[in-house]
């Protein structure tokens, strides 16, 4: 399981953005719908949650670019785990599923 070190600038970002460009990766853009059953929208709807949690920057395992965690919640009212990275001011979704038991807890506790 990935592990996330807190920075600040990252929940100032996600909070301070009235909307969102996002860039999907073509090897990404259906992988979550068919791995976890959550479709594009339901992606992009969690980061206009306006009690998203963001976990950090990823640290284990290490990647070759940065990567960011991220707990919101959809439109449809799901409470998504999200990873992405930024590309040129963009969000570059890499992966999302349901959020787990402890994940769920974790925003239910601060939202």
């Amino acid at each position: 399981m990935a592990k996330f070190k807190f920075v600040y600038w990252l929940l100032e970002y996600l909070q301070s953005q009235a909307e969102f460009l996002f860039e999907w990766d073509e090897g990404n853009m259906f992988k979550s719908e068919d791995k976890h059953g959550v479709t594009l929208e339901m992606v992009e709807s969690c980061f206009l949650d306006n009690n998203l949690i963001a976990l950090g920057e990823q640290y284990h395992p290490s990647t070759s670019e940065d990567r960011y965690g991220m707990i919101g919640k959809t439109n449809t009212e799901e409470i998504l785990f999200a990873c992405f990275t930024i590309r040129n001011g963009k969000i570059r979704p890499i992966s999302a599923r349901l959020a787990n038991k402890k994940e769920r807890s974790i925003y239910e506790e601060i939202c």
